[in-house]
């Protein structure tokens, strides 16, 4: 009976052991299984991260070329608005100076006019004293050419 007994025992051990292998087993090839599957989806992220990066470093060539080029535009407008605001600049004091000349010109032109008048009333009235003489035919009136100040300030320079 202690022989039965102990065949038993071992018996039962055994069927514990076997159903522990077999549980190992399986717990081996669900593990392998998962295992096998977490490789395949590292691959498959190792593979995006690829392209990922590829892209990025697409991106960021195409990104500098596009600032190098905007950078070349930008430089080349400047340029030009520079050359601008120098000729507005230029045009400004040439503008300035006609302007300053054409006060001058209008000044001379107002005291010209001026003397002309002056001229034409002394002729006026020269010619109404020939018209009419007086007391012998000459008259008193001595007109003189400096008696009108070229120099005259004032008047008005506007037509």
């Amino acid at each position: 009976m202690v022989n039965r007994h102990r065949k038993c025992a071992f018996c039962a051990r055994a069927a514990k052991v076997n159903r522990q292998v077999t549980s190992s087993s399986q717990d081996i090839q669900t593990s392998s299984h998962q295992l096998t599957e977490l490789k395949r989806e590292m691959q498959n992220l190792e593979i995006e991260l690829q392209a990922q990066l590829s892209t990025k470093d697409s991106l960021e060539n195409s990104l500098a070329e596009t600032e190098s080029r905007y950078g070349c535009l930008l430089q080349q407008i400047q340029g030009q608005i520079n050359a601008v605001e120098e000729e507005l600049g230029n045009i400004r004091c040439e503008m300035e100076g006609q302007s300053q000349e054409y006060k001058m010109l209008l000044g001379i032109k107002t005291r010209l006019e001026q003397e002309i008048a002056q001229y034409r009333a002394l002729l006026n009235e020269g010619q109404q004293d020939l018209a009419m003489p007086q007391g012998g035919g000459r008259t008193s009136h001595s007109y003189s050419s400096t008696s009108y100040s070229h120099g005259q300030s004032g008047g008005d320079k506007s037509e």
